[in-house]
């Protein structure tokens, strides 16, 4: 593992251009099931983070026929709707419903 901070970087790298020193508990068992210290153990979790994440942005498919009857009512009004609001438009969204913004 690395640690990063102003830009200096310190400890191996392994190839990895921006890293992050990251702590987290484990129960032991999960541990147990990691690769050794200096045997791919960094590589591992960090290969199991990039799937989860990945897994993660995949778009939501319904696996039965009353979740894509569902989706397809809500891909039919998504036109409608008009396009999702960001941090700030859902903040604005709720000064204008309180009438802050008027």
């Amino acid at each position: 593992m690395a640690l990063v901070d102003n830009g200096q970087v310190s400890g191996n790298t392994a190839g990895m251009t921006n890293t992050k020193l990251l702590s987290v508990k484990v129960p032991m068992k999960i541990f147990r099931a990691l690769p050794g210290a200096h045997q791919g153990r960094s590589r591992f979790i960090v290969a199991a983070l990039e799937e989860k994440i990945q897994r993660q942005e995949a778009e939501w498919q319904p696996t039965t026929d009353h979740g894509r009857r569902l989706k397809a009512i809500l891909d039919k009004g998504a036109a409608e709707r008009g396009p999702l609001l960001d941090d700030e438009g859902i903040a604005r969204e709720l000064q204008e419903r309180r009438g802050r913004l008027h």
